[in-house]
């Protein structure tokens, strides 16, 4: 009877186990069943209830997404910068010993091989059909030979017709016609939230097609080019992609693809583009002249801070740019301005970084005239400045005078002779002064006479006695203010 009872009681204990693992593993199993089920029908519900009006819009969005894609990907074209060099290759040595002892490589086994180096690989856009192309200038820059490959994988060596590093902008040629083009569109039409694709070689996959939004319009100072003013996208852009055409769904180019803001040199989801209409008339002074035809007044700017703005007395909250010089004999010394004027109008637009005054300026068409509104005391003053032309030769040696001497000088102004009250003109006014060099204590709009007792006439002679002085190891002036003359020495 025990052995019968203690049987027994095994047997429940089972039974119980099996009817708890059962329920556990069949009930879950038809719980996950239960679920599945429910996915099941709401899948045919959804199918069933699809709009086909919805279907049938967004059909036709892929179906312009595709169309844009065909008839813009044959006038993209991708760019290698092949550098040549040639490379000096040195026999073997002549002993072990001599390689101890620093001789080197026997000179008479030298060898001179010209080696071909890939330098970057980027993207363009054919623009005319008979072979101009649009690119960066970073893709061409310091390129020996230029190879261009077509969307059928044609190649052609390209030649530069010419660069603008200041928008990082260059137009190629290739020797064909009769090819496809993209038309340049107008970016100013282009509005936060328009569709656009981007069309290049990221990566070296040529022909890549990604697609976005304009992200922002009109990024300025972003430290890229001297002219920064940018079409913002979250199109996907690479390495690569670089002068390759952003594009909206019209099939027209409205813009560069130029960089990428990232950490890791990849896709962040943030890229900007040279705006056509910027370089539509960069493109055509290049074709028309081989070069860029650009505004210049002569002031440097400086963006005016909340913090500048309170120094000067004014509200913080005070947009505008800071003079901070005036070139001689420049437009806007013509015009009145002077140091310290904060300028916040140039004709109707309103200004709040020293790079918009930079673009709109050289934006302008010498001989034409603007108009600026500034604060000076904190009055507003308008002034009317025609535009003069951007002379780079002449700006570039004035950075070489100050990089040589440390000084720069002109003949002097009629502003400094009636301060002065000169008669005829003497000496040389000093206009720019290198703060880290021997003439850093100089102020500018100062008189020099002579140097090491020789009268000074012309800003030549002036360098020829500088070189003289150097020399001989002194140099002394006679320098001459508003009130006094007096002797400096500089070491």
């Amino acid at each position: 009877m025990s052995s019968f009872s203690q049987n027994w009681k095994w047997l429940s204990v089972l039974g119980v186990m099996a009817i708890t693992s059962g329920y556990w593993f069949f009930g879950g199993t038809y719980r996950h069943s239960q679920t599945y089920a429910q996915q099941l029908a709401d899948s045919k519900a959804s199918r069933e209830t699809l709009d086909t009006v919805d279907l049938a819009r967004a059909d036709q969005l892929s179906k312009l997404f595709r169309e844009v894609s065909k008839s813009v990907k044959p006038a993209v074209v991708s760019i290698k910068n092949v550098v040549e060099a040639n490379i000096v290759r040195r026999g073997a040595p002549r002993t072990i010993e001599d390689l101890m002892n620093g001789y080197g490589f026997d000179s008479e086994m030298a060898e001179v091989e010209k080696r071909r180096m890939e330098n970057g690989l980027g993207s363009g856009v054919i623009f005319r059909p008979d072979g101009y192309i649009l690119t960066n200038f970073h893709v061409v820059k310091n390129a020996t030979v230029l190879e261009v490959y077509l969307s059928d994988n044609r190649q052609f060596d390209a030649k530069v017709v010419g660069t603008d590093p200041k928008t990082d902008l260059a137009v190629l040629k290739i020797d064909a016609d009769g090819l496809a083009h993209a038309p340049l569109g107008d970016s100013g039409l282009m509005e936060v939230g328009d569709w656009v694709l981007a069309i290049g070689s990221p990566f070296g996959l040529a022909q890549t097609v990604t697609s976005g939004i304009v992200s922002a319009t009109e990024r300025t100072d972003q430290g890229i080019t001297a002219y920064d003013n940018f079409i913002q996208t979250d199109a996907a852009i690479n390495p690569g992609n670089s002068g390759g055409p952003l594009v909206n769904l019209r099939g027209e180019v409205i813009g560069i693809n130029t960089a990428i803001a990232s950490r890791s040199g990849g896709y962040n989801g943030i890229g900007f583009a040279v705006p056509t209409n910027t370089a539509r008339r960069i493109v055509s002074d290049i074709i028309s002249t081989g070069r860029v035809s650009r505004g210049y007044i002569g002031i440097t700017p400086e963006t005016l801070s909340p913090e500048s703005a309170e120094q000067l007395g004014l509200p913080t909250q005070t947009k505008g740019v800071r003079v901070a010089s005036v070139a001689r004999r420049s437009p806007a010394e013509a015009a009145g301005l002077v140091p310290g004027d904060i300028i916040t109008k140039i004709d109707d637009t309103s200004i709040t970084t020293s790079t918009s005054v930079m673009r709109i300026i050289g934006e302008t068409k010498p001989g034409d005239s603007v108009k600026l509104t500034y604060l000076r005391n904190g009055k507003p003053v308008e002034s009317s400045v025609k535009i003069s032309e951007y002379d780079e030769t002449q700006l570039n040696r004035r950075l070489e005078l100050l990089s040589q001497y440390g000084i720069e000088v002109e003949e002097v102004s009629p502003q400094l002779m009636r301060e002065l009250g000169m008669s005829k003109p003497e000496g040389v006014e000093v206009v720019s002064v290198n703060q880290k060099g021997a003439f850093r204590r100089l102020p500018t709009g100062l008189l020099i006479k002579s140097v090491n007792g020789a009268a000074i006439s012309s800003p030549d002679e002036f360098y020829a006695a500088i070189e003289e002085a150097k020399e001989a190891g002194s140099l002394r002036m006679v320098v001459r203010d508003a009130e006094n003359e007096f002797l400096v020495r500089v070491r």
